[in-house]
């Protein structure tokens, strides 16, 4: 069963099942995505909207609830979560948390609500999810290229993840919208970005890639913050 072709339910911008379309318009997953592992991908993983046939191709079921559930009646679901959250910052955390969860869903329900979810994915709500985005941070998203491993760059770019990127946002996290320099939290730009990208561009999601250039940051409240995840140094600038 490793390997087997199945056909994606959503077809579009959040068809994120991708990996390899072969010619009669099935999908072909590695073989190493299987079972558990298939659920922790973000980009493959569809939750309770796999079909029983998938589940049975795939090994999962007993690892999802036993009903299967249309990526429409899950929009639903998480719209009206969505909607009961207090601030916008709950709500920017809670979109980023399905991002890095559930792609296909996530893109599902943004590009069917842009204009209610616009203002929370990029502006003005994405400047406070970069001031918070120490805190807020669960999963990796693109790439963290630091002063430290600038040695190392090339190693990191050949990885084959990255392999299909054609679409790359990247920023030094300095100038973030009216808040100044952010320094890693800045990375909350070109993800939010990319995904308007997706979402009403129809850019494959699997092929774009935020980057943070962190060459430090001269904002005393990251560097004397704690939770700070960047690298703590001040901002290093010239060649």
């Amino acid at each position: 069963m490793l390997g087997s072709a199945f056909h994606s339910t959503t077809p579009g911008p959040t068809d994120l099942l991708s990996y390899s379309r072969d010619k009669d318009d099935t999908f072909t997953l590695p073989a190493e995505m299987f079972g558990y592992r298939l659920l922790t991908d973000p980009r493959l993983n569809k939750g309770t909207a796999f079909t029983e046939e998938e589940r049975s191709a795939f090994g999962l079921h007993g690892l999802l609830p036993p009903t299967v559930v249309k990526i429409e009646e899950q929009v639903t679901r998480r719209l009206q979560a969505f909607r009961e959250f207090h601030t916008d910052l709950e709500r920017y955390a809670f979109l980023r948390d399905l991002q890095d969860t559930n792609e296909t869903l996530y893109y599902a329900l943004l590009g069917q609500n842009v204009e209610e979810l616009l203002p929370i994915v990029y502006t003005p709500t994405v400047g406070a999810g970069c001031a918070s985005f120490s805190r807020l941070f669960r999963k990796p998203r693109g790439l963290f290229l630091s002063i430290p491993h600038r040695d190392q760059i090339r190693k990191i770019l050949a990885n084959p993840l990255f392999d299909k990127t054609e679409v790359v946002v990247v920023t030094d996290g300095e100038r973030i919208l009216g808040l100044g320099d952010q320094g890693a939290g800045g990375m909350g730009i070109p993800i939010g970005k990319l995904a308007l990208y997706t979402a009403c561009g129809g850019i494959d999601p699997a092929t774009a890639l935020p980057i943070l250039l962190d060459v430090g940051t001269d904002n005393d409240d990251n560097l004397n913050d704690p939770l700070y995840i960047g690298w703590r140094h001040k901002r290093v600038r010239g060649e």
